[in-house]
């Protein structure tokens, strides 16, 4: 009886899921696995693509040193914005877990406000902030640190600073509930043991956070690496990363098999990103 009942609930959940997995397959899955399988195609600049295998797009981003740059400039870029992010959001988040609820729930909303306007208009926010008539450039005239103003735009460290301030949210709340998840008693019962403040955050609260952690890593560099609008406006020419060429190539240049290419390298860094995650949580628990 009781396994006839557990298939039956296994058929109904199948059932259940069934609409859902068909959406995926036919509007997501489909269509980015035809686009990936273009980066086997051959070039054509009559026909944008000719359906001949080659690796040529692959040769290309492998010894071509400005598409390695690239490739390099995204994942460092990706792993700084990440690193940072952890170190404040982390902060931030162990912060929220010690404040009363109602301060808590203010601070939570001021998180959750810049998520309500678009990526566009926060970065162009950075841009009123840092350009040359900008507010910081005013106060630092009006202090008397400059003598003029300074150019603070078109650099990597204004786009790491901006993309920093767009990921934090994405940060904030994974670490946030699994910090909230951890047992309250465990900090006391340590304190009693004789361990100091600093070895219990260290050898307790640190370990127990570790799924928040990863995870809230794991977000922030996968959507740092797609990351388009905030570089192209704040980093300027002499600076690219890999969504920028993807939408160069497929948008501009009509290069769709390398423009492929590159999304299939991409997701291959996402993808070994998010089988990091899995493997740290199926050893956590």
């Amino acid at each position: 009886m009781s396994q006839q009942s557990s298939r039956a609930g296994g058929l109904f959940g199948a059932a259940l899921m069934s609409p859902i997995g068909i959406l995926y397959l036919c509007f997501l899955l489909l269509p980015i696995g035809f686009f990936l399988s273009l980066s086997f195609f051959t070039y054509s600049a009559q026909q944008m693509y000719v359906a001949e295998p080659t690796l040529d797009n692959y040769s290309r981003l492998i010894f071509d040193g400005y598409y390695r740059r690239i490739i390099y400039d995204t994942i460092r870029v990706s792993l700084v914005v990440t690193v940072i992010t952890l170190v404040f959001g982390y902060a931030l988040a162990y912060f929220l877990t010690r404040v009363k609820s109602t301060w808590r729930g203010i601070m939570m909303f001021l998180i959750i406000a810049p998520l309500m306007t678009g990526v566009i208009v926060r970065t162009y926010g950075w841009i009123v902030l840092l350009g040359t008539d900008g507010l910081v450039n005013a106060i630092l005239v009006w202090i008397g640190i400059v003598e003029r103003p300074i150019s603070m735009l078109g650099n990597e460290k204004t786009v790491i600073v901006a993309l920093v301030h767009i990921m934090l949210p994405y940060m904030v709340f994974p670490i946030f509930s699994s910090l909230v998840a951890q047992d309250p008693h465990l900090v006391p019962a340590a304190s009693t043991l004789g361990a100091k403040p600093l070895r219990t955050f260290f050898e307790v609260t640190l370990p127990l956070s570790r799924s928040g952690i990863v995870m809230g890593s794991v977000i922030v560099f996968t959507m740092t690496s797609g990351s388009i609008v905030t570089v192209e406006l704040l980093g300027g020419r002499d600076m690219t990363m890999m969504g920028q060429l993807i939408y160069q190539l497929i948008l501009s240049t009509f290069n769709w098999p390398l423009g492929a290419a590159v999304a299939a390298l991409l997701v291959l860094c996402q993808f070994i990103m998010i089988s990091y995650y899995f493997r740290k949580m199926r050893r956590a628990y």
